[in-house]
């Protein structure tokens, strides 16, 4: 009789240690998941906050310091391939002198449509 008793004890206590490692695991996801879901809704107000931050600053962008990155976002007409040929071509002849000298960067032809984003 005690042995039974014994083995229904140790059956007991192995659904139980079971039964506790599952929920554990499932609270540990859960945390991961809710770890995951604020870092999902902190990154969207993220976004938001710099594309406010980006509507609210200046359009304009400066021929002679803008990044590739930069000229291709804000102009028209412009691509990074182009960004690129006016960034190479500042560092290899300095800075221009006006709007115009845009015109020497071979392929360039937005100038117009883009004037008043344009500053130097």
């Amino acid at each position: 009789m005690f042995l039974i008793i014994k083995k229904k004890l140790i059956y007991t206590t192995r659904i139980l240690i079971f039964a506790i490692g599952f929920s554990h695991t499932a609270f540990a996801q859960s945390d991961q998941l809710k770890v995951v879901n604020d870092q999902t809704q902190t990154g969207t107000k993220s976004v938001i906050n710099k594309t406010v931050k980006r509507q609210l600053m200046d359009d304009k962008v400066n021929i002679n310091t803008g990044s590739e990155e930069e000229l291709a976002e804000k102009l028209n007409g412009i691509g990074l391939k182009k960004a690129q040929l006016i960034v190479l071509h500042r560092k290899k002849f300095g800075e221009f002198k006006s709007i115009e000298h845009l015109q020497d960067v071979p392929g360039i032809c937005f100038i117009e449509k883009n004037r008043e984003k344009l500053t130097y």
